[in-house]
């Protein structure tokens, strides 16, 4: 009983670590952008990614496809 109430504590202790360590990251750390759209003009794709605070843009030939996410800095 002691045992499984102690593992759920260190389960507890160790995830709060980790969470309050990603509210202190660098920013110099890379974010995850989601596609939101892409359009082919001529012989470019466009491709547009958003984070929580900014638009980014990648530019393809339009026979290449868009990643559905790319890394992008703060």
């Amino acid at each position: 009983m002691i045992k499984n109430i102690m593992q759920k504590v260190m389960a507890l202790a160790c995830s709060f670590i980790f969470s309050t360590g990603l509210a202190f990251a660098s920013t110099q750390t890379a974010v995850t952008a989601q596609l939101v759209k892409s359009e082919a003009d001529g012989t470019v794709l466009i491709c547009q990614y958003r984070t929580m605070k900014k638009i980014h843009f990648k530019v393809l030939f339009t026979h290449q496809v868009c990643p559905l996410a790319i890394q992008v800095g703060h």
